[in-house]
């Protein structure tokens, strides 16, 4: 089974500057090679860090012309929602793109936006600190690789988005762990005690974390499949 992750990150401009952002990328990127996140391959994971938007797109392009089974893809950084496209707005170094042009890459895949949603009027006038490090120090005997796979194998084709926010909402984000939903999705993560934790299930966990940390100022969403096998987020022991 081909797979590839893309992880993007763009901490802004320095007067509106994210220091979380890098933590994300770090997390994920740990994460995603560890036992828990599937055993990924370095060369499997492509890091896109305050970058502009045709070298995103490029990136992007590539991963298509592979023609990958499952792609898993995480955006973290400034956005809003656009009332012109009815659908998030995610900023890069020097410009701009929609979620639509994150999605579909692969016919299985997750796509995580940790971004803020605040409602944008662009209609045209004309019309817990993670100690990802210390993960790999366990011994496990399990072929994490092949059951991620073949969970992933198992799932019909589908797209899982996870949203940090509700539309007009604020993500929150820590210098020290990262945006607030996506710190608490990897914390979901190494905390499972399921054989699959799968999707659907790790996204309600962390939206509650997220909803009470924030007084419920925070509110994630989730668009997927009504389907029993929705695509993998971790592994248990």
């Amino acid at each position: 089974m081909k797979r590839k992750a893309l992880i993007i990150g763009n901490s802004g401009k320095p007067e509106e500057y994210l220091e979380g952002v890098k933590k994300d990328v770090q997390n994920y990127n740990n994460f995603l090679q560890s036992n828990f996140g599937g055993k990924w391959y370095k060369n499997e994971i492509v890091l896109s860090l305050d970058e502009t938007k045709e070298q995103v797109l490029k990136k992007i392009e590539n991963i298509k012309k592979e023609n990958n089974d499952f792609v898993f893809l995480l955006f973290s950084g400034h956005g809003s929602y656009s009332e012109w496209k009815e659908c998030r707005k995610l900023y890069l170094y020097d410009n701009f793109i929609y979620e639509q042009e994150l999605i579909y890459i692969a016919d299985k895949q997750i796509t995580i936006l940790d971004t803020c949603a605040g409602v944008e009027n662009d209609i045209p006038l004309e019309k817990t600190v993670i100690a990802m490090e210390s993960i790999e120090q366990y011994k496990f005997h399990k072929d994490y690789r092949a059951i991620y796979q073949e969970a992933i194998i198992k799932c019909p084709n589908q797209q899982v988005k996870l949203y940090s926010s509700s539309i007009n909402e604020t993500s929150q984000d820590d210098s020290e762990l990262g945006g607030y939903f996506a710190y608490n999705l990897l914390k979901v993560a190494l905390n499972n005690n399921e054989k699959i934790l799968n999707s659907r299930v790790a996204y309600l966990q962390a939206k509650k974390i997220v909803q009470e940390k924030t007084n419920y100022e925070q509110n994630p969403q989730c668009s997927c499949i009504k389907s029993k096998e929705i695509l993998p987020f971790s592994l248990g022991e």
